[in-house]
């Protein structure tokens, strides 16, 4: 695994993401993804309606909880890659929780443009997602694009979305046409980390190539939920699984 030196941590927080090529080894890489198809298989009828999300034809699209998996486990409490965690966080780390995107072939959902901490409601937002690929990932099979440095911004206005998986977007995403929007593409067992407030989002997927990724979230330990933040978002997403439902 590849390590994170001075000038990746610096460039993290001067544009709020990084690329990390060859995070996992081919060889994991694979097996990871051979081993996740059996963990669906097995665990995916006794996740909740906000625990899993499908495409219009059935096939899953996203898992909000995978800390199930034995994977997860194993990469999230890796030293290597906590330390790699600790660098950028600058701080005492805390796991934060782990998800499955997994954007099938031709019907995976697009994702609105959004910010994390807006679903963490984290009165510091000091806390990292790594998102890991397992195939490859780009425009044009719907991998992430984030605007560049704008998690500098601060916290910014959400409203719902009503998007199956991602159920908050930006109110007022033009705001952001002065920031640069990237598309990074990766191979799989490359990595992506960003800041918990970097705005972004992705495509949907019509093209003829899945696009699986796994996350794992870090946050720092001195981060605490907020009470009315959390109370405003655990309703939001109330009402928007009820009218899913109906």
């Amino acid at each position: 695994m590849t390590s994170l030196t001075k000038k990746k941590v610096e460039e993290f927080h001067r544009n709020g993401f990084i690329k990390i090529p060859k995070f996992l080894n081919e060889k994991n890489t694979k097996k990871i993804k051979q081993d996740l198809e059996i963990f669906l298989q097995r665990y995916q009828k006794k996740l909740s309606a906000r625990q899993i999300n499908f495409t219009k034809n059935k096939k899953i699209n996203s898992v909000h909880d995978l800390t199930k998996w034995k994977w997860i486990s194993e990469l999230q409490n890796s030293k290597s890659i906590r330390t790699i965690a600790k660098k950028i966080i600058g701080e005492k780390i805390e796991n934060f929780g782990a998800e499955l995107f997994y954007k099938p072939k031709r019907t995976g959902l697009s994702v609105p443009t959004h910010q994390d901490n807006y679903y963490w409601c984290l009165n510091n937002p000091n806390a990292i997602t790594i998102w890991i690929a397992l195939d490859k990932a780009n425009k044009e099979n719907g991998g992430i694009y984030y605007y560049k440095k704008s998690h500098l911004l601060g916290l910014l206005e959400h409203i719902p979305s009503n998007v199956p998986g991602s159920s908050q977007k930006l109110k007022f995403p033009m705001g952001l046409d002065a920031f640069s929007k990237v598309y990074p593409s990766l191979k799989p067992g490359d990595c992506l980390i960003h800041h918990s407030l970097i705005a972004h989002g992705s495509l949907s997927n019509t093209s003829n190539s899945s696009r699986v990724g796994i996350t794992l979230r870090y946050k720092s330990k001195k981060s605490q939920k907020d009470k009315f933040l959390l109370k405003r978002y655990e309703r939001e997403l109330k009402e928007q699984i009820k009218l899913r439902n109906n």
